[in-house]
């Protein structure tokens, strides 16, 4: 059956009157604006399942995404504050990051197929921390660059996922995470031509999923099987929630595939047993190579503001504040949950 709908509570107030005034947000250093993406694979060619790491290149492309990551954690926590204690420094510290990067074409030059699939994320990233301060900015000058430069990195998505993904990256989670980042853009900016993009993107990955919920191309992955399924979702099920409050049913889609991908995500953490079967092979969490992050259960926090699902509130449970920068930062915040 499927978990009934609870209700939203409100986002957390100003301090209480008597507090002393906190002081305003110090906005750091940021950094210089990521023009080009050229890295390549962090995996070994030639190998079917991209399950095994090139200890080399997996450094160069964290070495070279590090930068880009660093300007949206820096984004993401400045808008966090902006939404928590209505400090509008913290809001201009977005506002004039965003600007910088958007004046200078940032991510405007993705060279290889490796940095056209990486770029989705960041995007959800950017596009989350912009939304959270929209409404403090007011009409800034900048506003219009800002959101023209986040509209023509959702629509340079929507090309390359059409024409020139490859095949199993046109429905695997790499399309999931290119459906987050235009719906947000999209919900953001009101266009309708992203949110449907979004929507049919959702659909077109969560809908490949087996009677029991496994995702046959994670499934693909061997030993990175359910950390894939699992990064699948963190994409999945923001958008769809997203995408609800739209009017879309995407939840309904395909007899309830994504609930079906979450029973079978957290019956593989108590018992890897059948994602072991499927993937022909031991899973990363449990021979000892990965462990778990909160950051990857983050997604949880938007389907149990909207679904009532007690064994995912318990899985979830031991690992505190939920919080993901390519998701917005601290869930919380984001998608509060009625006592």
């Amino acid at each position: 059956m499927i978990w009934a709908l609870l209700a939203c509570a409100t986002l957390r107030g100003l301090p209480a009157q008597g507090q002393d005034t906190p002081k305003p947000y110090a906005c750091p250093p940021l950094a210089a604006p990521v023009i080009k993406l050229d890295h390549g694979s962090r995996y070994i060619s030639g190998g079917k399942s991209h399950s095994t790491f090139d200890t080399a290149s997996n450094a160069e492309v964290n070495a070279q995404l590090k930068p880009l990551d660093d300007f949206i954690t820096a984004m993401i926590l400045a808008a966090n504050a902006a939404l928590s204690t209505h400090d509008p420094a913290a809001a201009d510290c977005v506002n004039a990051g965003l600007a910088a990067w958007a004046k200078a074409g940032a991510l405007g030059q993705l060279e290889t197929l490796n940095a056209k699939l990486s770029a989705p994320s960041r995007l959800a990233g950017l596009a989350f921390a912009w939304d959270e301060v929209k409404p403090m900015v007011g009409k800034d000058p900048d506003r219009e660059q800002i959101e023209a430069w986040l509209a023509q990195l959702a629509r340079a998505t929507m090309v390359f996922f059409d024409t020139e993904a490859p095949p199993n990256a046109q429905k695997n989670n790499l399309r999931a995470w290119a459906a987050l980042a235009v719906a947000r853009v999209g919900l953001t900016l009101r266009d309708q031509a992203m949110i449907d993009w979004a929507d049919a993107s959702v659909r077109l990955v969560a809908c490949t999923a087996s009677p029991d919920g496994s995702l046959p191309l994670e499934m693909a992955r061997k030993g990175l099987a359910l950390h894939y399924q699992l990064h699948a979702l963190t994409a999945l099920v923001p958008t769809a929630v997203l995408l609800q409050r739209e009017g879309h049913t995407l939840f309904a889609a395909c007899d309830g595939s994504l609930h079906r991908s979450i029973r079978f995500t957290l019956a593989a953490f108590a018992d890897p047993a059948e994602v072991t079967r499927l993937a022909k092979a031991k899973q990363s969490y449990f021979d000892g190579s990965d462990k778990v992050q909160g950051f990857e259960l983050a997604w949880s926090s938007a389907y149990l503001s909207t679904f009532y699902a007690p064994p995912l509130a318990e899985f979830v449970a031991p690992f505190g504040e939920l919080s993901n920068s390519k998701l917005g930062g601290l869930q919380t915040i984001l998608w509060p949950i009625a006592p």
